[in-house]
């Protein structure tokens, strides 16, 4: 029987309370078979909930391009963060950490907005509607707030977006169903499926996150426009109502302000496991 060698490699992230994006970054030397999990480790006295994207299955990052989403709620958290090599392969694989802005959008009580505010960014969303088909606007409404007919999926282009920020965003296909988990520019929901979205989420991520405001309005059938705000799923009085209009706003913030610190810790562990 062949032997087989698998290279462990663990550490730990500790993080404050908040939304966070881990993600497996694109590179041209990523290692082909190796992977990447993530569990709660018991440092800390906050709990810890996992979002992973679509197809991902046990928290398990195997790709670049593969995200999950990590809230830490109540107290500070950690996350156990683990590598597995199979023999031949070395390279570590590149993670990547952002915290997800949750601040509230818009001017603070008491200030006013200059008369030469910062503009918004243009952003062009895609969608596919109920009997339109694949429709695409800019920097407008996405769907017709008015109707009932279904935005069953959609996605959000930024126009020259700029680096160390992105927008994230989650829809749900059912009260309670998975959420399906993606970052600009890519596809969530379905198409000529019939299938409803029943609620959705949006966020700011990355260094500069914060020198930018998310803004906008979600509409479920028959409902009032609901505001977007960051760490906020939207949904209807039920759970069960359909979207059917969707409108997104980010705005540069007039006062720049620091990135967070780095959560991460050095603290690391390797182990080699052999079968035989």
């Amino acid at each position: 029987m062949n032997n087989h060698s698998l290279k462990v490699s663990s550490r730990i992230a500790v993080l404050d309370v908040g939304m966070y994006i881990f993600r497996y970054v694109s590179d041209t030397s990523a290692p082909k078979n190796s992977s990447l999990s993530l569990h709660q480790a018991p440092i800390g006295k906050g709990a810890v909930d996992f979002f992973p994207a679509s197809g991902i299955t046990r928290n398990t990052l195997t790709a670049p391009g593969d995200c999950i989403i990590v809230r830490i709620k109540g107290a500070q958290a950690s996350v156990l963060i683990t590598e597995y090599h199979p023999e031949g392969e070395s390279a570590a694989i590149q993670l990547r950490i952002d915290q997800i802005n949750t601040s509230p959008a818009g001017p603070k009580p008491g200030t006013t907005q200059k008369a030469n505010a910062p503009q918004p960014v243009r952003l062009k969303l895609h969608g596919h509607i109920e009997t339109r088909g694949d429709v695409v606007v800019e920097n407008g409404w996405l769907g017709a707030p008015n109707t009932l007919l279904r935005l069953e999926g959609f996605s959000v282009d930024w126009k020259d977006q700029p680096q160390d920020v992105s927008l994230a965003y989650l829809c749900r296909s059912g009260k309670n169903s998975e959420p399906q988990i993606a970052l600009a520019g890519q596809f969530v929901g379905t198409r000529r499926q019939a299938k409803p979205i029943t609620s959705v989420a949006f966020a700011l991520t990355g260094q500069r996150a914060a020198h930018y405001e998310l803004s906008g309005q979600a509409v479920f059938g028959g409902q009032p426009p609901l505001t977007v705000a960051p760490d906020k799923e939207l949904t209807g009085p039920n759970g069960t109502e359909q979207l059917v209009a969707l409108r997104l706003v980010i705005t540069p913030r007039a006062a720049q302000v620091s990135p967070p610190a780095s959560p991460w810790s050095d603290t690391e562990t390797t182990q080699i496991f052999r079968n035989s």
